[in-house]
């Protein structure tokens, strides 16, 4: 399963559109007064204008080999997220080391290197372009099963045939060999590397089988 398109919302619309253009540098496709669409790797982000105060929480894979480089290279740009005083994380089943950091909308942002799926980089310095795309987004709900359902008849499965979570954890879908993931999050679970709670938000998931949608 790929991410080929994430359109999310905020009411921070200015802030966040320039941090994702100058702050980060991501090729900026399209704007407007009430949207901008950057390039992600594979995958295009959409940032919504809002009156509202959404945040959500995604994930962008960067090379494994170059974790150390972009954490530095992040680092001179954002202030990292800490969870019981650490600032990176190794997740031991998904062979995975991961930063996070907030930008102005409040979204709980991660780069993630997953050894196993990602490929290494040739370079050996750190840039915007090593991003391979949006690997993780977190789609909260209060209709845990529904969502489910839907995601399972798009043909994208629960990740390494685990356990569907309806309360209180976190599920994984997609193929661990494309190390790409929407995670169900029921509303309410505090994200990792923060003290924010799933929202239920609007938002838009494209992907190489078929869309997801939830409207404001």
């Amino acid at each position: 399963m790929k991410i080929t398109k994430l359109e999310i919302h905020t009411s921070h619309f200015e802030e966040t559109t320039l941090f994702y253009r100058e702050t980060l540098g991501f090729p900026l496709l399209a704007t407007s007064a009430t949207e901008a669409t950057f390039q992600c790797g594979e995958t295009a982000l959409t940032i919504k204008r809002s009156t509202s105060d959404y945040y959500y929480h995604f994930a962008f894979n960067i090379p494994p080999n170059l974790f150390l480089k972009a954490k530095e290279w992040t680092k001179k740009r954002v202030v990292l997220l800490r969870e019981r005083g650490q600032d990176d994380v190794h997740f031991t089943d998904d062979m995975a080391k991961a930063i996070y950091f907030e930008d102005p909308a409040g979204n709980i942002v991660e780069f993630i290197a997953r050894k196993e799926t990602t490929p290494n980089a040739s370079e050996e310095k750190f840039t915007i372009g090593h991003i391979s795309g949006i690997s993780e987004i977190g789609l909260s709900s209060n209709q845990l099963k529904e969502d489910a359902n839907q995601l399972l008849s798009m043909g994208i499965p629960v990740r390494n045939d685990e356990v569907i979570h309806y309360s209180s954890y976190l599920t994984f879908f997609g193929e661990y060999t494309d190390g790409v993931y929407i995670i169900l999050a029921p509303v309410g679970r505090r994200w990792l590397f923060s003290t924010k709670e799933a929202i239920a938000c609007p938002i838009l998931i494209e992907t190489d089988r078929g869309t997801i949608t939830r409207k404001e």
